[in-house]
Order: structure tokens, then sequence, then C-alpha cells
């Protein structure tokens, strides 16, 4: 069972959006990828309905709504999205999205969420320019506090605050992460063994697998992820969680076919 719990259209290389959910299909069939979490992103262009659309002749391609806190319709657009498009969760962007984690408009979102009992997936890769804008995983962490009912994915595993936010989730329940884009990017250096040390230390609970494509293509992103796991011996059945099987179980996806 693997599931690739983090990823995107690849909108800048086709025509239309439906191409680019075409090409992805054809991608996971060939990479042997049972399911997809498709963040849908505003930034890209393309409304939530566009999105629906365009993923809902692939079965095994599921959405998850990129919605603006700020907006006036925020919870009646998240609301439309999971009870009318299907989507199954919230997909949050503080960089490109330009809001802080402490703004009451967000928390009442995040917290809407669980209410609809779909979870809530933020960007949390520290880049420069978060780095410049005081990032800091205490600011997940009092979310997270805050939205007790709200299961909320920390995205990319926190990159080199790996250990901070292994940490923090140890004690506050309903923090995930996927490990996506900062498992290869930070090849060459300690990171990626620190990141299976973080797997391995929370029994690979909790965690996802996700290539974050376009960045690699899908049949690439998980064979160079694998070797990542193999030569930081990750044993077989934390791989098998974390390849598959925890999202499959988080996200209520079926095993046979």
């Amino acid at each position: 069972m693997i599931v690739d719990a983090h990823l995107h259209l690849d909108c800048e290389k086709h025509n239309s959006i439906s191409d680019a959910a075409k090409k992805l299909e054809i991608e996971r069939v060939n990479a042997g990828i049972d399911h997809c979490i498709v963040l849908h992103l505003l930034a890209q262009g393309y409304s939530s309905l566009e999105f629906c659309q365009a993923i809902k002749p692939y079965p095994r391609l599921h959405g998850m709504v990129n919605v603006d806190p700020l907006g006036e319709s925020a919870l009646i657009e998240l609301t439309n999205a999971i009870l009318k498009l299907d989507f199954v969760g919230l997909k949050l962007h503080p960089r490109l999205q330009g809001f802080d984690l402490g703004n009451p408009k967000v928390e009442a979102l995040v917290k809407h969420a669980g209410s609809l009992s779909v979870p809530v997936l933020i960007d949390a890769f520290p880049d420069g320019t978060n780095l410049e804008a005081g990032f800091s995983p205490l600011a997940f962490a009092s979310l997270a506090r805050r939205c007790p009912s709200t299961k909320i994915i920390v995205a990319h595993m926190g990159g080199h605050y790996v250990f901070d936010f292994m940490m923090l989730a140890k004690r506050i329940p309903n923090m995930y992460f996927d490990v996506s884009y900062s498992l290869l990017y930070y090849r060459g250096s300690s990171l990626p063994g620190d990141m299976v040390y973080a797997i391995k230390s929370m029994k690979s609970n909790r965690i996802f697998y996700g290539s974050d494509y376009p960045d690699r293509p899908l049949d690439k992103s998980l064979e160079l992820s694998k070797a990542v796991l193999v030569e930081n011996k990750l044993s077989v059945e934390m791989t098998k969680n974390l390849l598959g099987e925890n999202a499959a179980d988080f996200f209520g996806l079926k095993y046979e076919y």
C-alpha cells in the first residue's frame, strides 16, 4: 500500500488543469502508487470547483481544498468544498497566502475543519522568507493546542526544525506530519537521518509519505525516498506505515481493489 499524501497538479507544464490531472493519474499508475492526496492551491489560479472537476474522473486522486482564511466567506467555502465537492481536507499555506497562524480568523477556520471532521494540512517549510517572517514551531503547536478537535498535518515535517516539532508532537496528539520535500531536499546533510530518527522516535505514528510532486516525477521521488529510508535503517514495519498504511487509515482509503 503506497499513498502519496502531499502533491500538487503540475499546471505550469500543461495547457489545462484537466491535462495536469490526467498526467498525474498516468504517473500515479506507472509509479505503483495506490492513492494520492492532491493539494489545491489558489495561487495556481484555479477555483475549488475547477480543481474538483479535473480530478473527479480519477477515484484514486483525493483533493484538499485551499481556502483564504482571511476571506469573508471562508467558513462557507470550506463547508461547500467538503460537503458538496468531496474534498477530504483543508490546505493552508501561510507564506503564499500571507497570513499569521495566530490570527483569530485562521483559528476559526481550523476549528471549523474539525467540526466537519476533516484534517488541515499547513505548509511548514522554513525557507528564507518564512524565517525572516519569524517562523516558529511554537506557532504551529499553539494553533494545535487551541484547536484540539482538529487534526493538523505539519507539512514537510518542519524542515530543519524537525526535532522541535517531534518533541512538541509528543505532547500534542492532534499534530501529524508529512515528510514531503524535506526528506530529499536536504540530501547530503545530516537532516534526512534526523528525520528518520524522528520517525523512529515516534514509532512511525502520525507521519505520512509525500513527494511534493511536481518537484520530481512520482516514481523518482518514491525511489529516492525509499533509498533514504533504507540507508538510515528504518525497519520494514515502520517503512510500511510511513509509505502508505498510516495515510490509508487516516484518510479512510481502501486497501482492496
